[in-house]
């Protein structure tokens, strides 16, 4: 499972002697991701402290904690793993305020395993006297926490195993009171992001998803949360992983989207069978939006104003922005991948940056994207340099005669080379293409030429959907 062009962020966490290093280094080296131990953040006042068998502090442990922050965000969007106690949720809530879409894996030993395990130890920050104090601070892993609680005794294969499965399995971030992200890692082809706002009443659900199963997940996930089931559906745009899901929450809601969205959903079908008909999609019906809106529409959810904001043509033709004026959150749906590729054949590049413009005018503070982690406005810049490294390889590619396809093979991708789907830089050079001929914005392309070149690129078989 190789993951180092875009991994998690992960924290492993507990009492001293519960396996976090030993754990760490193993995931660390099945995920492909630079490992650290957090104990070599403690600054010396703390390694001294510790040494003397004096208990730290909280404010002792802020300037530690802030180092093992700022080494995870130097991170985003490629991973790391590293190790922390972590044992109180403040200290753990700390980590997450400062890093979006960490997750915790809290490793649950027994004070015997500790004991035996520390009992032939010499070479550790932590003394054994002070291990009993650890037990009394620990603060089992929240639901509402990101992350896994995992075993801490058996063979650390099997361990890394559990890890694994958790790192895979989606999540729900509450962003703020009533504000929740629902996110599928690794945010790879069909493993979209949704999101819900509710005030205890009602619940407007933003994007489902591309499969029954994993649209009864997120239902799931809502009621779990405390809240009711959605009575209104935001479609962020028409695309399957996005849409699939609609039927499930069909019968006591409606379905919002562009005007676009709608014609788009009718116009296409099921067209993920087309390209991935391998997949278990369950009972899936169209289900398209039955409230259509052009420019702009505002809903209201208790007390917080939730407006859809139509770009124009950019990811598809029926874009919505979802944005949360009182909260700074905004739901970007695929206008904006965070540590994937962007995808434009389907809409426009010139469009596209048009978007990221409207996107920096709303002021946001929280990012949820279409696919990937959570995020703030600072990946908008990332998505933009690659935009315009595509228009740029696009304008010097076809003066020198060049298709798409062998453009897209002489690139050089620079900085963009870590970005998941990379084969998508095919596709979007189609769109940029079209573009420089005078085609209007959004105008349709052929989708079997531009899959077909990505299939070429993916080693002549057809790229995998991952849900």
């Amino acid at each position: 499972m190789p993951m180092a062009a875009n991994g998690p962020l992960v924290v492993v966490t507990g009492v001293s002697g519960s396996g976090k290093r030993t754990v760490g280094q193993a995931l660390a080296e099945r995920l492909n991701l630079p490992f650290t131990d957090g104990d070599g953040f403690h600054p010396r006042d703390n390694v001294e402290k510790l040494a003397g068998g004096t208990p730290l502090t909280d404010a002792d442990r802020e300037p530690w904690l802030d180092a093992i922050a700022r080494w995870l965000a130097a991170r985003t969007g490629s991973g790391g793993i590293v190790t922390c106690s972590a044992l109180r949720r403040g200290w753990r809530d700390r980590l997450a305020a400062a890093v979006h879409g960490v997750v915790f894996l809290q490793l649950d030993a027994s004070p015997e395993l500790v004991a035996e395990r520390l009992a032939g130890r010499k070479d550790h920050v932590m003394p054994r006297d002070l291990v009993r104090s650890q037990f009394a601070e620990l603060e089992p892993l929240h639901p509402d926490e990101n992350g896994a609680v995992l075993p801490a005794a058996g063979p650390p294969p099997g361990i890394v195993d559990l890890a694994v499965d958790a790192l895979r399995a989606p999540y729900v971030m509450e962003l703020t009171s009533g504000v929740h992200a629902y996110v599928q890692p690794d945010g790879g082809w069909c493993l979209n992001n949704a999101g819900f706002v509710s005030d205890g009443l009602a619940t407007l659900l933003i994007d489902t998803a591309a499969t029954e199963a994993r649209a009864r997940q997120l239902r799931a996930a809502v009621l779990a949360s405390g809240a009711p089931l959605p009575t209104t559906v935001v479609n962020t745009h028409y695309h399957g992983d996005h849409t699939y899901g609609n039927g499930v929450f069909a019968s006591g809601a409606s379905i919002v989207g562009h005007t676009e969205c709608r014609a788009e959903m009718l116009a296409t079908g099921r067209h993920l069978d087309l390209l991935w008909p391998d997949v278990e999609y369950g009972d899936v019906e169209i289900t398209p939006p039955n409230i259509t809106y052009r420019e702009r529409l505002t809903a209201h959810v208790g007390g917080s104003e939730v407006q859809l904001i139509h770009p124009g043509p950019a990811h598809t033709t029926g874009d919505t922005i979802v944005w949360l004026p009182q909260q700074r959150i905004v739901f970007t749906g695929d206008l904006i991948f965070h540590g994937g590729t962007p995808f434009v054949p389907m809409g426009s590049l010139t469009g596209s940056l048009r978007a990221l413009e409207t996107l920096r005018s709303l002021g946001a503070r929280t990012v949820v994207p279409g696919h990937g982690p959570v995020t703030d406005p600072s990946v908008y810049d990332t998505v933009e340099r690659y935009l315009r490294y595509v228009a740029a390889l696009a304008e010097t590619s076809r003066a020198a005669g060049l298709t798409p396809l062998e453009a897209a093979r002489g690139a050089d991708p620079g900085e963009f080379a870590g970005l998941r789907e990379s084969v998508r830089l095919v596709a979007n050079l189609h769109r940029a293409y079209a573009e420089l001929e005078g085609r209007p914005l959004g105008a349709p392309l052929d989708p079997f030429a531009a899959f077909g070149d990505m299939a070429v690129l993916n080693g002549g078989v057809m790229v995998p959907c991952h849900a």
